[in-house]
């Protein structure tokens, strides 16, 4: 009943509609005004957000080992990847010696081990979330993952259990891999063109390349103008030269050749078909989300208590399409979520948020955020 839910929830909520009523106002006006959030950041509806594979680090794993409920889902990760990834990595070569200390093992470049690590990793996130902001868990309203982070997106949401999660992240790094490995090809990242821009260069990279059955297109919209894009070596080439020869381009390089190939791409079909039979085999341990899940495919808002068969499509799509990373979280802010919570490694989607939000990054928290270089002790 309305006249019993919590009273700061309520005023959260009656803060956040004025704000919203007051932001649609300016903008028929035509004023610009740059709102800050009348609601309290206590009070304010959470959203979490979980990274992709390009987020390697086993820094927060390794400080989080302690917390209540990880050494089990360590214990799990082990058995599955048969060696310990917390344990000391041989040097295969004099070159690890100059890789600095806060370089990732080798091992953790290759798809199908870096995807379950990660999964874990960012629910050892939440764990540290639970103990470092108490409560903020149970305001919970939305979840997000861009790619890989929808897993883990979706086990805190209540529709996997960790086992089931961490067998579909195996199978989906595994799936990829062997799609990635299957002929050259790389990803590029590129920032300071709009989109409009970066597929024209699309289409004259793959004209470049020999067109054909050539694949570059953009893979990822993470923020304004900025953009990853992936397909075959030759075109992913061809487009990098386009692009430091266009003018407006602020940043564009090629990333790894180990970074997973032509991710969100028809080069993953194979990887696709693999997911949908595991999916749809995994349909009956299935369960409703407990709360709003905004899945990248097509940015799409799936709602609390909907039916897991909805999800299923959505999470293959990703694999071969792009994924609206912006436009979900746009939607997000837009639905009411006022204080956003980054759970997984590194610091890269707060990087994405100041571009797409500067209130929301203002608020925002990254749970691999160092304080003390210090293992996290267990409550």
């Amino acid at each position: 009943a309305r006249g019993s839910r919590d009273p700061g929830e309520r005023g959260a909520e009656e803060a956040s509609s004025r704000e919203r009523a007051a932001q649609l106002m300016a903008a028929q006006m035509g004023i610009k005004i740059k709102f800050r959030s009348m609601a309290p950041v206590q009070s304010l509806p959470v959203g979490l957000l979980f990274p992709d594979q390009n987020s390697r680090s086993l820094r927060l794993l390794s400080a989080a080992r302690n917390l209540p409920g990880v050494p089990a889902m360590l214990d799990s990760l082990r058995a599955t990847l048969g060696f310990d990834p917390l344990g000391a990595s041989p040097i295969q070569g004099v070159w690890e010696l100059f890789r600095g200390p806060e370089a990732i093992p080798v091992w953790l470049e290759e798809t199908r081990l870096c995807q379950p690590v990660l999964f874990i990793s960012a629910l050892a996130a939440v764990e540290r979330l639970r103990q470092r902001r108490p409560g903020c868990l149970e305001r919970c309203r939305a979840v997000a993952g861009l790619s890989l982070g929808e897993l883990a997106a979706l086990t805190f949401a209540g529709v996997f259990d960790v086992a089931t999660g961490l067998r579909i992240a195996r199978l989906r790094g595994e799936a990829m891999q062997e799609a990635a490995e299957a002929s050259p090809q790389r990803q590029l990242s590129i920032a300071g063109l709009r989109r409009e821009a970066v597929e024209r260069l699309c289409v004259e990279a793959l004209e470049e390349s020999g067109g054909g059955g050539c694949v570059c297109q953009i893979a990822q919209e993470l923020f304004a103008e900025g953009f990853l894009c992936s397909g075959d070596t030759a075109a992913m080439e061809a487009l990098l030269r386009r692009a430091r020869a266009t003018e407006g381009c602020k940043q564009v390089s090629l990333l790894k050749a180990s970074a997973g190939g032509a991710v969100h791409t028809p080069r993953m079909a194979g990887a696709r078909a693999r997911l949908l039979e595991e999916l749809r085999g995994l349909e009956g341990l299935m369960k409703p989300p407990r709360c709003d899940v905004y899945m990248g495919a097509g940015a799409r808002k799936i709602e609390a208590g909907s039916a897991p068969s909805d999800l299923i499509p959505l999470l293959c799509e990703q694999l071969t399409g792009c994924v609206r990373w912006e436009a979900t979280v746009r939607s997000m802010i837009q639905d009411g979520v006022g204080q956003f919570y980054e759970c997984g490694p590194m610091q890269q989607l707060k990087g994405m948020m100041k571009r797409i939000d500067e209130d929301a990054f203002s608020a925002m928290l990254s749970m691999d955020h160092v304080v003390k270089n210090e293992k996290e002790k267990p409550r």
